[in-house]
């Protein structure tokens, strides 16, 4: 394949993986106009969490349905999926017709990241490692866009255009994206090695475990109880839908729980700095939106020096131990936020904390895809991001009870400065391996 194929290839990618991002983030600032017009105050938040809700479910799925049949059916199928959920958002009526769409919409999103860093992978794999980290950077910067452009985007968008627009607007740039892939992506990436009945049993367990987890309250222990049975089932089936061979790689199973960490660490400055601004300093939603930015610039900017170490020397483990380190750093100072500290160390330990959380947006995925078997890529990718979304709920869950006996100032610095450390424990026990010189 030329390079001008994979490019053109990898830019649908990344928008499609953008698209699905944004749509978890930019319904934040317009959730309350888009509540009020559909007279659905009381369930605004289901409208939000029915769409991550539907794409973590899905997540395993897609990756192992990827490398089991290839990568452009699941792909397309899923870019579909989020189309149609899309357009049927803009035409809801009623905020219980919104609830359901955005679980079509989420369904078909779960494909997109997970199926399209698997994608990259193929596109740029270990033998052409240099343009492979490029690339998984750059997907991991598509991301930090979205986790802060996001809210910013949904403002706007909503105060200038109409809600609607949040959803219309995924229509023109995702069918463009369609017809790249169809008319570009290679049908199968993939040489199926396993045969045998499809594990429907552990699909079902696997779904409904994560479904009544992430719902949390009485539904947790069933959901515990689910996944512990899945374990058992998968180690039985003939095609399981999470390998768990994947685990007994000490590689892999550090990183993902570095992920986990980071995600945990970094969560609670996210979501609760622009409330914060807000509720406590008196900054309007778009000034605290500006004020958040820090946080952007840092991830960006840590992101690309990542890239920059990783394609010179070929690791990345001493990247992520710093960035550990920078988190606790930028966390810990924040314990004094609610005594009044002045807003430029605010901003500065903002910015350390993306600067510290960026090296694990894209070096994680680097090790993880990296230290498994080919044939196991699109099931790690999806394991990777299953996990990063269980630590976004657990540090959202987490925060939010520390809220009831913390203010928000000690909330980030406790959350942020154990996260930090135990995602240093997990970094230092990530093999040192050279990524230049890994291939499968």
């Amino acid at each position: 394949m030329n390079e001008s194929r994979k490019r053109t290839i990898l830019l649908a990618t990344l928008v499609c993986a953008l698209l699905a991002a944004l749509d978890g983030t930019v319904t934040t600032t317009a959730m309350p106009r888009i509540a009020a017009t559909l007279h659905g105050e009381s369930d605004l938040t289901w409208a939000v969490t029915a769409y991550l809700l539907a794409s973590t479910v899905t997540i395993p799925i897609y990756g192992r349905v990827a490398d089991l049949y290839g990568r452009k059916t699941p792909m397309l199928t899923g870019l579909a999926l989020f189309l149609i959920g899309s357009a049927l958002c803009a035409a809801a009526s009623t905020m219980p017709w919104l609830i359901v769409f955005r679980v079509v919409q989420g369904i078909g999103a779960g494909a997109l990241m997970t199926v399209g860093m698997t994608l990259v992978r193929d596109l740029y794999p270990p033998s052409q490692a240099r343009g492979m980290l490029r690339m998984q950077t750059l997907l991991a910067g598509m991301m930090v866009i979205s986790f802060i452009g996001g809210p910013l985007a949904g403002g706007f968008v909503t105060d200038h255009w109409g809600w609607q627009w949040i959803f219309l607007g995924n229509l023109p740039i995702g069918l463009a994206a369609a017809a790249v892939l169809a008319r570009f992506a290679p049908s199968s990436t993939v040489e199926r090695t396993e045969t045998g009945r499809f594990d429907y049993a552990g699909l079902a367990l696997l779904s409904s475990g994560i479904s009544f987890v992430l719902i949390g309250g009485w539904l947790l222990p069933a959901g515990l109880l689910a996944l512990a049975v899945f374990v058992a089932v998968e180690r039985k089936a003939e095609v399981p839908i999470v390998p768990l061979r994947l685990f007994g790689s000490r590689g892999y199973s550090a990183a993902t729980a570095a992920g986990f960490l980071f995600t945990v660490a970094m969560m609670p400055a996210g979501l609760f700095l622009g409330v914060y601004f807000q509720q406590v300093l008196g900054y309007s939603a778009t000034a605290s939106g500006w004020l958040v930015l820090p946080l952007m610039g840092g991830m960006i900017i840590g992101n690309r020096l990542t890239a920059a170490v990783a394609i010179r020397s070929g690791r990345v483990r001493s990247a992520l131990a710093a960035g550990a380190v920078l988190v606790v750093a930028g966390s810990a100072p924040l314990a004094m936020l609610d005594s009044g500290i002045p807003l430029w160390m605010t901003l500065t330990c903002t910015a350390l904390i993306g600067f510290g959380a960026a090296p694990s947006m894209g070096g994680i995925a680097m090790v993880a895809q990296t230290t498994v078997d080919r044939r196991d890529i699109g099931a790690a990718t999806a394991g990777l991001n299953l996990v990063k979304q269980f630590g976004g709920s657990t540090g959202l869950a987490t925060g939010q009870a520390l809220l009831a006996a913390q203010q928000v100032g000690g909330t980030i610095a406790i959350v942020g400065t154990i996260g930090g450390l135990l995602a240093l424990a997990a970094v230092l026990a990530i093999p040192d391996v050279n990524l230049l010189a890994s291939a499968h």
